[in-house]
């Protein structure tokens, strides 16, 4: 009775013991896109456009951000409205490239997809295209805001195409 008593609680010690080192088994790349958890949430608010000439429009954007994959992916899910009609859609994959060693941000719209090659530095998400043309930045504010502008270069200045400050949804 008493070896059967000592096995089954050897079994059960090592059943516990395996079930928390899997637990505790994270990914290089889970860990990685773990700081990016300062974009998740639901965001909303205004934005502003901004043409060659210097002119500014401006828009109500939408973006709602969660993790997926066993939290190995970021998706971005946003929506641009003006006059109550939405005037783009994008359906973001973020991903931490182990070999590489950088993010990769996937917009996804109906023209198709671009990818950007993206660090990350003190919760400041920057990404650029591949021709180093057109580069977007994610933050947070001070006062907790989604902060994302795009900017293209031209002439060898950095000018801002559009910038948001959005507000977490409740």
């Amino acid at each position: 009775m008493i070896k059967l008593t000592q096995y089954r609680n050897y079994i059960l010690l090592l059943f516990i013991l395996l079930n928390t080192m899997a637990v505790k088994a994270e990914t290089v790349q889970q860990s990685a896109m773990k700081k990016l958890s300062f974009l998740v949430g639901s965001w909303a608010g205004d934005g502003q456009s901004f043409d060659d000439k210097g002119g500014a429009s401006s828009y109500y954007d939408t973006e709602d951000v969660w993790f997926d994959v066993q939290e190995s992916v970021l998706i971005i899910q946003a929506k641009g409205f003006r006059n109550n009609e939405q005037f783009y859609g994008i359906h973001t994959v973020i991903y931490y490239d182990e070999e590489n060693k950088h993010y990769w941000y996937n917009p996804y719209t109906a023209k198709g997809a671009r990818p950007f090659s993206c660090t990350l530095s003190e919760q400041v998400f920057a990404c650029l295209t591949e021709s180093e043309t057109f580069r977007l930045t994610f933050q947070r504010t001070k006062n907790g805001l989604w902060n994302e502008f795009g900017e293209r270069l031209v002439d060898g200045t950095w000018h801002k195409t559009f910038e948001t400050r959005l507000k977490e949804r409740e």
